[in-house]
């Protein structure tokens, strides 16, 4: 029986199984047998206090081992092969009890929690019962679902008969796979624990399934739990060895996270770091750093000390100069030194001192040292395609701040819009609204403030005009030339946009005129929209082979963008076959 720390509620339900299980051995009445159904259910509730308080702990291994894989990963992987071996061992009981029930019951059993099974008088509701299902088929949560019924509580032949059944071999009864299971847990609990022998005796103890009694009276651990026994008294057994199993991983995988920090205060030797804010610092601003030893008495600061120093031989230093003048004392909370410095020049510095720890045997040293660049306010805008913006487009361009991510930057125009695109990447579009001239300004993130670190200015252009044509028409020794039909067929001018590096900028002719002879006669026809009139497609239809057809005073205008003007286009001059 696990000892470990158990409430007072759960000291007096072992209390109550003590004594409910002498019981057993007389010809008890229906009340006992009832109340150690009851104790069974105790029992349930307390594993399941213990798997929630369990699962608890192992979101603080994994949440451990993310942060720190090299320090927690190996003692997490320990964790949870003990979480995988005593989720085995507890699963096989559950289907342990839920075969006996099933047994007893003629088929019948009663998953889940009492108030939702049972009615008011105490009863069973019929709704609830499974009926001469294997424990496989159940589902995942039913398998975790507690016994909330047992009918026949004194049958007496079923747990034997059950779980060591004369005709199966030792290997193959599910008495004697329980006991070996046990006993290899055990041993992988024992293999954690190092020579902690308070919790290697308690392991022993609740693993105990060595022989009962002596002489003519000896039983096997199997014979002892299984055979003779009535059924309630089996099942409140079964609960019992989960619980314990459960309370016992629960004490081993508290003890592997208790010895965590404990073996991580082992260390050998110590050195100074300087951990600066950031090696690139911006003339006017201030390089900050925080100083500290990496092995530290919690209770003692060290003193620090900026600046040049000398080494008097035996580990022994001193700081070159007056103090206030030629060096400087750090300030220290909590033992890491706090320390800021006003930049003046650009360049490339070097800083360093010493750090002063007290020991039982004097002060000892620990020089540190590091460097910094020191840079002037600058910002970098790259136009990925050219060196304009076009008006109401998406112009990709790359922004970058030298010394900062591209996520501490921020860019704004006053012109239209600018977005990022892939921020992390300092990918931004910047969409500007009129003609005219366009100005970027980036700001960086500096110790938590928006500082303006440079702007750019750009010339706004209107996108250069499309291109008319008829689809089907065939540039041949300079002149166009097409078919009369596929003239017809085409049904319309085209407002095409070429060799133009943007995507998404689409044009539609919106007015034209065509020209042509009909009948012998010079004609002039005028339409809006794109498509050609009945009027014109007579024309076509009517000009002979080896004249032309003039298109002329042609507009077309963006569909992609709102607030654009309507562009002229050049004539489009076709000679018909």
């Amino acid at each position: 029986m696990a000892a470990g720390n158990l409430s007072p509620r759960q000291k007096m339900i072992n209390m109550m199984y003590l004594v409910l299980t002498a019981l057993l051995a007389l010809n008890v009445s229906k009340e006992v047998l009832q109340s150690f159904f009851e104790v069974n259910k105790g029992i349930e509730r307390t594993t399941s206090n213990f798997n929630l308080k369990n699962s608890e702990t192992y979101s603080a291994f994994n949440n451990a081992a993310e942060n720190n894989p090299e320090k927690y990963q190996k003692v997490r992987d320990n964790a949870f092969e003990v979480r995988k071996k005593s989720s085995e061992v507890v699963m096989y009981l559950q289907e342990m009890k839920y075969e006996l029930v099933s047994a007893v019951d003629g088929g019948k059993v009663y998953l889940g929690k009492t108030l939702d099974v049972l009615d008011e008088d105490g009863k069973p509701i019929e709704d609830k019962v499974i009926i001469d299902k294997s424990f496989s088929d159940l589902t995942e949560n039913q398998k975790k679902s507690p016994i909330a019924w047992l009918k026949n509580k004194s049958n007496r032949d079923k747990s034997g008969s059950l779980f060591m059944p004369k005709n199966l071999g030792q290997n193959k009864r599910k008495a004697n796979i329980l006991k070996n299971k046990i006993t290899d847990y055990r041993d992988l609990l024992i293999s954690l624990v190092d020579s902690n022998q308070s919790l290697i005796d308690e392991i022993n103890m609740v693993c105990d399934v060595s022989n009962k009694g002596s002489g003519k009276k000896l039983q096997t651990w199997e014979e002892y739990n299984f055979v003779d026994m009535p059924s309630v008294g089996a099942l409140t057994i079964l609960s019992k060895i989960q619980s314990d199993l459960t309370n016992l991983e629960s004490e081993v995988i508290n003890y592997l996270k208790r010895n965590i920090d404990a073996k991580s205060l082992k260390f050998s030797s110590a050195e100074g770091i300087a951990i600066p804010k950031s090696n690139f610092v911006l003339r006017g601003d201030s390089f900050r750093a925080e100083i500290f030893i990496t092995a530290k008495n919690e209770n003692q600061n060290p003193d620090i000390y900026v600046g040049k120093y000398d080494s008097l031989g035996g580990g022994q230093y001193s700081m070159i100069g007056e103090e206030g003048k030629d060096y400087e004392v750090v300030k220290v909370v909590n033992g890491k030194g706090l320390f800021s410095k006003r930049t003046t020049s650009e360049g490339n510095k070097k800083w360093g001192g010493l750090i002063a720890m007290k020991t039982e045997r004097g002060t000892k040293f620990y020089p540190f040292s590091g460097e910094y660049l020191v840079a002037a306010k600058t910002a970098v805008v790259s136009p990925t395609n050219m060196n304009i913006l076009y008006l109401e487009v998406d112009n990709p361009l790359k922004i970058s701040v030298p010394g900062y991510t591209a996520g501490e930057i921020t860019a704004v125009i006053n012109n239209g819009k600018i977005s990022p695109t892939k921020k992390t990447l300092g990918e931004y579009t910047a969409r500007p609204s009129k003609k005219g001239k366009a100005l970027v300004t980036l700001y960086a993130n500096v110790d938590g403030k928006r500082a303006k670190m440079g702007d750019m200015e750009f010339r706004v252009k209107e996108v250069p005009p499309p291109k008319a044509e008829v689809t089907g028409a065939k540039n041949i020794n300079g002149s166009m030339v097409i078919d009369k039909m596929m003239m017809v067929n085409a049904g319309g001018v085209l407002a095409r946009l070429k060799d133009f590096d943007f995507k998404g900028v689409r044009y539609t002719v919106v007015s034209f005129r065509l020209t042509g002879v009909y009948k012998g006669e010079q004609m002039k026809e005028e339409t809006r929209g794109p498509q050609f009139s009945n009027n014109m497609i007579n024309i076509i239809k009517n000009v002979k082979s080896g004249n032309t057809i003039t298109i002329s005073n042609i507009k077309a205008k963006r569909v992609d963008a709102k607030n654009t003007a309507v562009r002229p286009l050049d004539p489009l001059v076709l000679e018909i076959k």
